[in-house]
């Protein structure tokens, strides 16, 4: 007994380009016209059924030579081809696009770059075959390792240090300069400069450089002097300098602005708005300072116990209040006093519950006091914005 009859396929022949047919690009079983750029059914692969397409629809084509479909056959493979290339090109530059679009993403936030692999990564793919129910195949081609996101970071900043320091070849700003000591003793110099781009302030970081040993006015003046030398940068562009009032910046002798204005005598020296502003909140009258010192003492009445601190946090909640811990005020960070009393009179109402038996409690609730608690938060919160503007 003979099985089931199998189907015969026919292959494609030479001879059969003469009609104006050659192989689909997606299966040589099936006939594509040169003509009317369609594909028949693989059934349609003999010789008659193709001899017949062409005098049916392709009349006009009846006696043409083999030369002219010679010449559409290579025309077409030709625009093929460079359809396929110009696509696949198209796909790797929008994967690579997309990689230093989420790699800048990355930066922004401050996470570890190993993000983009471990999660930013499979997380796409998942939206992908979920949602959309899509291929994947361009996300996993997408280079997101530790590695690729470092340097595309680096060749960001670099380029947009490069664009920075072209416009600054040819134009005036103003700088602002401040050395400060970071928590493992590292002492950086940061600066800022501000100009003026198609009719608007534009302000952007210079560098960020590390002071090796000394911090002297002139370090300070020689590493800025040899970064606007290397980057063909003038000195007779900066029209002024800003810097706080330390010794090594505003010294009138041997400052460092001192040293840039003997370079450029043109430029303005200017003292940090931001600096005397904190100079002169520092300096308040004894009643409010009085206030301040209470308020403090309370707030670290409750922190400097963990098991108090635990039980006010427990108090809190069965308040219903939206916070339940206290902010610490240091001297050290500008934005603290605002914060500290913010929170303070977020929270007085429960302060006074859980701390009433403390005379510094007692002194704030009365009128006066806690009006002066009031107005210090107001105050302070006011320069807070004032100096964030800044």
């Amino acid at each position: 007994m003979s099985g089931g009859s199998k189907k015969k396929t026919h292959q494609y022949s030479e001879e059969y380009l003469k009609f104006g047919f050659i192989p689909a690009v997606h299966d040589e079983r099936i006939p594509f016209c040169l003509l009317c750029q369609q594909c028949l059914t693989k059934e349609s692969m003999k010789r008659g059924h193709l001899e017949a397409h062409l005098k049916v629809k392709h009349s006009a084509h009846i006696n043409s030579d083999l030369s002219y479909f010679k010449t559409l056959k290579k025309i077409f493979e030709k625009t093929t081809l460079k359809s396929l290339f110009t696509a696949h090109t198209s796909t790797n530059n929008r994967v690579l696009e997309a990689s230093y679009q989420i790699s800048l993403f990355i930066a922004k936030t401050g996470e570890n770059h190993t993000i983009g692999g471990n999660l930013i990564k499979p997380s796409i793919s998942a939206f992908l075959k979920t949602v959309l129910e899509e291929d994947d195949k361009d996300v996993k081609a997408m280079p997101l390792s530790n590695n690729s996101v470092c340097r595309r970071i680096d060749e960001m900043s670099e380029d947009i240090e490069k664009q920075l320091i072209e416009k600054l070849k040819t134009r005036k700003f103003s700088l602002q300069m401040d050395e400060s000591t970071l928590r493992d003793s590292e002492v950086v110099l940061i600066t800022y400069v501000r100009y003026i781009d198609k009719g608007h302030f534009s302000e952007e970081m210079l560098f960020c450089k590390r002071l090796e040993s000394t911090t002297t006015s002139k370090d300070i003046y020689n590493n800025l002097k040899n970064y606007l030398d290397v980057n063909d940068i003038p000195m007779k562009n900066i029209t002024s300098c800003a810097a706080d009032g330390a010794p090594n910046m505003m010294g009138k002798k041997h400052g460092c602005l001192k040293l840039m204005k003997d370079a450029n005598p043109e430029m303005i020296l200017v003292h940090c708005v931001i600096h005397r502003e904190n100079l002169v909140a520092k300096n308040i009258s004894p009643v409010l300072s009085e206030v301040l010192h209470t308020v403090i003492k309370c707030v670290n009445a409750i922190k400097a116990s963990a098991k108090c601190e635990r039980l006010f946090k427990l108090f809190c909640e069965e308040q219903n209040e939206d916070h339940v811990r206290l902010l610490l005020h240091t001297e050290v960070r500008w934005l603290s006093k605002g914060n500290c009393l913010k929170r303070f009179m977020e929270l007085f109402d429960t302060l006074s519950d859980f701390l009433s038996d403390k005379p510094e409690m007692k002194y704030l609730l009365t009128i006066d006091g806690k009006a002066f608690v009031s107005y210090l938060a107001d105050i302070f919160e006011k320069l807070n914005l004032l100096n964030k503007q800044l």
